[in-house]
């Protein structure tokens, strides 16, 4: 957009051409930003990291979104030839600010502050967003569908549906155990169900256990969210402790696809579809979101390698 007035300054043109009176040209380091950017069918023009987006959201970047390389380390030359109006980040990415502010005007939005409720920051970054890129109406849409999809599946449940325990593999022996502030939990209420965990959890919702702890909650039925890390999936077959879980002995262990765990509203439409399909509820698609053709295991990133956030908050 700043490029497009500079042109038309430059040769004494009143008008904009459409194509300049299209949203800004944005820039994103996160991931949650950039996914309800595509949903308010503003995508970015720069993501960081698109192959690890396609893993852990579960959906596939958007075509014209050129990688920038890592959300800790992005590749600031590129990111300079590509002369973004605004670039978007999350409190984590903070300390980058500096240097990225001399490339373009730098955007922070928040979400899981451990202050509030999911739902309703979810709902506060899809206006704020929509504001940013001049989506307001499709922010609007957004939130009406996102609230509707949900109920029709809640609707469509059936009435017997075990309490659940929702969990994403770390390595064979630890999960992260989602609970209060996390988006499976605000989804699931209003869904109509109930997570049998009802202990602590940090500010992105969820606890760092041992498998062994999920045999305190026998009747419960485990929800798998994938990706699984590299070799997980083999070790457990093997894992005398996972085979004498009680979801795993009546073999109703639930395995979900990716679905990004600290994402907004895109990513809890999508929860909520395959939860209900994989509880049994005949679910529509979610709204405005963009499916990967498959699905593959992918390698942990850890602290001492490219990404570390990547172990500790998967954001």
């Amino acid at each position: 957009m700043r490029s497009c007035w500079l042109t038309a300054l430059a040769l004494g043109v009143l008008s904009l051409s459409a194509s300049c009176l299209a949203s800004p040209r944005i820039a994103s380091l996160d991931w949650t930003l950039a996914e309800t950017l595509v949903a308010l069918e503003a995508p970015p023009m720069a993501l960081a990291q698109t192959d690890d987006y396609e893993s852990w959201v579960g959906l596939e970047a958007p075509a014209q979104s050129v990688d920038i390389g890592l959300r800790t380390q992005p590749n600031l030359e590129l990111l300079a030839d590509l002369n973004p109006d605004a670039i978007v980040i999350s409190p984590m990415f903070a300390n980058l600010a500096p240097r990225l502010s001399a490339i373009a005007e730098v955007k922070q939005f928040s979400m899981y502050s451990g202050d509030g409720d999911f739902w309703n920051e979810a709902l506060t970054l899809t206006r704020e967003l929509g504001e940013l890129v001049g989506r307001q109406a499709e922010a609007e849409r957004l939130i009406a569908s996102s609230e509707a999809h949900i109920a029709q599946i809640a609707d469509r449940l059936p009435e017997d549906t075990r309490p659940l325990l929702l969990i994403q593999f770390m390595d064979e022996r630890h999960v992260r155990l989602f609970g209060d502030h996390s988006l499976y939990q605000a989804v699931i209420e209003r869904m109509g169900l109930t997570n049998a965990w009802t202990g602590t959890t940090n500010v992105w919702g969820f606890s760092l256990i041992g498998i062994e702890q999920l045999a305190n909650y026998p009747q419960a039925r485990i929800v798998v969210v994938e990706p699984y890390v590299a070799g997980v999936r083999e070790a457990l077959a093997d894992s005398g402790l996972w085979r004498h879980l009680g979801s795993v002995k009546r073999n109703d262990v639930v395995t979900l696809p990716p679905v990004w765990s600290f994402g907004a509203l895109p990513s809890a439409n999508r929860f909520a579809s395959k939860l209900g399909e994989a509880l049994g509820a005949d679910s529509p698609a979610p709204p405005t979101t963009t499916t990967r053709s498959a699905q593959r295991e992918t390698t942990m990133l850890l602290p001492s390698s490219r990404d570390s956030e990547t172990l500790h908050a998967g954001r």
